[in-house]
């Protein structure tokens, strides 16, 4: 075990940091870091031709590093969220709702609904702005070829080579620097694939649809409506409540797409439509996705958890290290939480700036468990709906029998406090 220090006894210094990946998840640690006082150059492997994909959940958990980094949520256009809804596949009936109006009041932060590419051009703008720290570089078209994470040095396919005090890999589901650091994914294809779109209220005051409200609303997901349980709608609203996003979940077998990732050719409407029409979805929701845009296939893979995430100057984050299923609207809120985590470590705090490699052990130690457990309750609930998060603590009754039967609660996820669990681990090394 690595000793971890009670207080700061080295001197602090500003390292050198190189981000490999310009996602959520290397942004925010670009922007962590930088407000910790080091110079951070983030690299992305293509041009930033801007963020794909649909609405994305900032939980409490999430929030408040924004909040500690000054990030200005307002300029990212996103939605506070209301409630969390349960329909009826068929009809669209409200069978449970968790409201969420005290959201802010409990847990100090407001739940946020931001849409992708809203959410990554604002992070640009944060870690090259003029705010506190140095201002972060961002150096596109340097995809990385090879890593020495002993010496700390990168060889990108262009010709650059860089040197590096602290290599943060936040370069996604097929990290390279996962694999340098000495990592093999243990992988399977789930048994269910999703799509994302996204419908305007423009346009849905135009085909003359009930407006929906600001809440993430749910259909299907239980087999006792007879489909099966890999059928399920998840509807959110996003971008300053102008555009309504769609997550939506089949069985693999009706998808003909098998590649893992996020980036691909649109599909035809048809290939979305067909397998709901042949369940019998409710009428309002197959009529949005009619007309929606941005249509994009996401296939989903089960990743068991990894045996480390560091090796030398590197270390992994996000999807990099813990990808999830999106069952539990965690995935970038775990990721922001590896950011902040390795803020927390490389601060003037501790003494770590100073011995980058047991600052990454001490890293590992602080994060790894709780990815871990949210990675694999988000499994769970592909097959449960009810163990989701917020379902499955819809009264203080039922968050006891979740706290029993080792579900997440909302507590646990809303209530941790990353700082008190980092010095608890210091004083306990």
């Amino acid at each position: 075990m690595v000793d971890a220090p009670e207080t700061q006894t080295a001197p602090f210094r500003a390292l050198n940091v190189a981000v490999v990946g310009g996602g959520i998840g290397g942004l925010t640690t670009a922007l962590s870091l930088r407000r910790e006082g080091h110079k951070v150059t983030v690299y992305e492997r293509t041009e930033f031709l801007g963020e794909t994909g649909a609405s994305i959940s900032c939980a409490a958990n999430g929030t408040r590093f924004l909040k500690k980094w000054g990030f200005d949520v307002p300029r990212g256009l996103p939605v506070p969220l209301g409630e969390l809804t349960m329909r009826d596949w068929h009809t669209g009936e409200v069978l449970n709702e968790y409201p969420l109006g005290d959201y802010e009041e409990r847990w100090g932060n407001i739940y946020w609904m931001f849409h992708r590419q809203d959410f990554h051009d604002e992070l640009q703008h944060a870690i090259v702005d003029d705010g506190p720290g140095p201002k972060c570089k961002i150096a596109v078209n340097h995809r990385a070829r090879n890593i020495d994470v002993e010496k700390g040095v990168i060889e990108f396919d262009n010709g650059t080579t860089v040197t590096a005090d602290l290599i943060v890999g936040a370069d996604g589901i097929r990290s390279v620097v996962r694999e340098k650091i000495g990592v093999v994914a243990d992988s399977k294809p789930a048994n269910v694939t999703a799509y994302r779109c996204n419908i305007s209220r423009e346009k849905i005051d135009e085909l003359g649809l009930p407006q929906p409200g600001k809440s993430i609303e749910f259909w299907g997901g239980f087999p006792s409506e007879g489909v099966s349980q890999h059928f399920k709608i998840v509807m959110a609203p996003c971008r300053k409540d102008e555009l309504i996003s769609f997550y939506c979940f089949m069985p693999t077998h009706l998808s003909p797409h098998r590649k893992e990732g996020f980036r691909f050719e649109s599909p035809p409407h048809s290939e979305l439509l067909d397998p709901y029409n042949d369940v019998k979805l409710d009428p309002y929701v197959m009529k949005m996705l009619e007309h929606s845009i941005d249509l994009m296939p996401w296939r989903l893979y089960i990743h068991q958890p990894y045996t480390h995430w560091t090796q030398g100057k590197a270390c992994i984050l996000g999807d990099a290290a813990h990808p999830m299923l999106p069952n539990q609207s965690q995935g970038a809120c775990m990721a922001i939480e590896d950011s902040g985590a390795l803020g927390i470590v490389f601060s003037k705090d501790y003494s770590y700036t100073s011995d980058v490699k047991a600052g990454l052990a001490f890293y590992e130690r602080l994060r790894k468990t709780r990815a871990t457990r949210v990675q694999e309750a988000s499994r769970r609930a592909t097959e449960n709906l009810n163990e989701r998060i917020g379902f499955s603590s819809l009264s203080a009754h039922d968050a006891k029998l979740a706290a029993a039967a080792d579900k997440l609660t909302v507590n646990e996820i809303c209530g941790y406090n990353m700082e008190e669990h980092a010095r608890e681990l210091a004083a306990t090394a």
